[in-house]
């Protein structure tokens, strides 16, 4: 019985072949893999956004027992001022309920919440409490998250308003160069045991904040706490996202 022989032609055909399986199983596993990393993508925008929701869910009750106690507070001393509070802290829940769940608001739309915060905090304070926000009327038309900055007001209240002692509040807001430049010093009350100091990292409310910015601006933001013997001071940048995109 003669060799079996394979022809020149036949091994061409028989190498076409296996160069189009190859092909094929390649091309397979290609769209494979971009599907996967497709599928990869959204669960990670998804775990996200579920962190990011997460965050603002812990930061808006936080910032309503805050302020329902204050206007707990008035009820009894004046009446009239608690009447007031109500009224402002119905504009500020419109602005958490409707503007709070999007990813990206107007810095104007912001900057009205944190308006409307000092006024209600100041009916519940005395003379002796100084708050400035030093906030240009034409800062910026640039896109920042929502509920961003109050922690920061809350905690200047908080650890640096006394009802006893002069004390102040002063915020500095304004745009450079495709950032949003934020600034807050506050004085701080006489610590007693070590009771009323902010911690150096800003509790749980600061810690929220930074988890945000982390997971939204990755690395291109800058937070610094300097916590003084007299004063505690933030200042944050943040890029500014052009109006119009999310």
């Amino acid at each position: 019985m003669p060799p079996f022989i394979i022809g020149q032609a036949d091994l061409v055909g028989v190498l076409i072949l296996v160069g189009l399986l190859g092909l094929n199983v390649g091309v397979k596993l290609y769209f494979k893999n971009e599907q996967d990393q497709q599928d990869m993508q959204k669960l990670e925008n998804q775990n996200l956004q579920h962190q990011l929701e997460y965050l603002k869910y812990q930061i808006n009750p936080h910032f309503f027992m805050n302020t329902l106690n204050n206007i707990h507070a008035l009820v009894d001393i004046n009446p009239a001022k608690a009447k007031t509070t109500i009224v402002e802290l119905s504009r500020m829940m419109r602005y958490i309920l409707y503007e709070g769940d999007k990813s990206l608001i107007a810095m104007q739309k912001e900057v009205e919440f944190l308006h409307n915060y000092v006024r209600l905090m100041k009916l519940r304070y005395t003379d002796k409490v100084t708050v400035d926000l030093d906030i240009p009327e034409n800062l910026s038309d640039g896109l920042i998250p929502p509920l961003l900055l109050i922690t920061f007001l809350e905690n200047a209240f908080k650890h640096g308003v006394s009802y006893e002692h002069e004390s102040f509040i002063h915020v500095v807001m304004d745009a450079e160069e495709g950032s949003l430049i934020f600034r807050c010093v506050n004085s701080k009350k006489a610590s007693e045991n070590g009771k009323d100091r902010v911690p150096s990292e800003g509790g749980l409310g600061l810690k929220n904040i930074r988890q945000r910015l982390d997971l939204i601006y990755g690395k291109t933001y800058s937070l610094a706490l300097h916590d003084g013997d007299t004063t505690y001071e933030v200042s944050l940048r943040i890029p500014l996202r052009p109006a119009g995109k999310s």
